[in-house]
């Protein structure tokens, strides 16, 4: 799979240029596997930033800067879902206080079978109709959801993925698919939300052990 180097520095000094009286100012640098930034590397840095600033509680740190730079080690087709991960990993060991937590998956419709795939690789992305990524925050269960959709026709199906922070899809798909892809991927986020409260888990009593020594 892919894979990311991320790091946070702050909350620390910016110059004046770059200061909000009210709030922290969060800076996202995406960096590829080789070469210079390009548009893609642009748009991811977009992507996150934009999707990270409502859950950051950046009030409590005015006039000051939180530098996020994601490093690509490994290009396997899931990178802008890695990146989102990794982030709010790296966030949690920072220490930045957060309003929840985020998760995000990538899938596909294969365009020969019409199957939903998770975590497609590269070369089943250049077999796919279309690419859809999600990510979702850590506040509606599965269940919760689910069972709103039960008692929801498709009209009215978005209202039930409120927990939707940020999608994007490329091909040509249905709504009724898209749909379908939004549900297979938001009860596959509950795995990644589970790695994350695992990792920070384990990353907390390691700390208490140390102190303890």
């Amino acid at each position: 799979g892919s894979s990311v180097l991320c790091s946070v520095v702050g909350p620390a000094e910016v110059k004046i240029r770059d200061e909000k009286l009210d709030k922290a100012t969060l800076d996202v640098v995406a960096r590829p596997l080789v070469g210079l930034p390009g548009v893609k590397d642009k748009a991811r840095e977009q992507a996150i930033r934009e999707t990270l600033e409502p859950l950051v509680l950046s009030g409590l740190h005015p006039r000051t800067g939180i530098q996020i730079v994601v490093q690509t080690m490994k290009d396997d087709g899931c990178v802008l879902s890695t990146a989102f991960n990794a982030t709010i990993l790296a966030l949690l060991d920072a220490g930045i206080p957060l309003k929840s937590i985020l998760g995000s998956v990538t899938c596909i419709i294969d365009s020969k079978t019409n199957q939903i795939l998770l975590d497609p690789t590269t070369e089943e992305l250049a077999l796919a109709k279309s690419t859809h990524v999600f990510v979702f925050d850590n506040k509606t269960s599965v269940s919760s959801t689910q069972q709103e959709n039960d008692n929801m026709d498709q009209d009215n199906a978005d209202s039930a993925l409120g927990a939707v922070l940020f999608s994007d899809s490329t091909g040509l798909f249905t709504e009724e698919e898209y749909f379908e892809c939004a549900q297979v991927c938001f009860k596959a986020t509950q795995a990644v939300h589970g790695f994350i409260r695992t990792a920070v888990q384990k990353k907390l009593e390691k700390e208490y052990q140390q102190i303890q020594a």
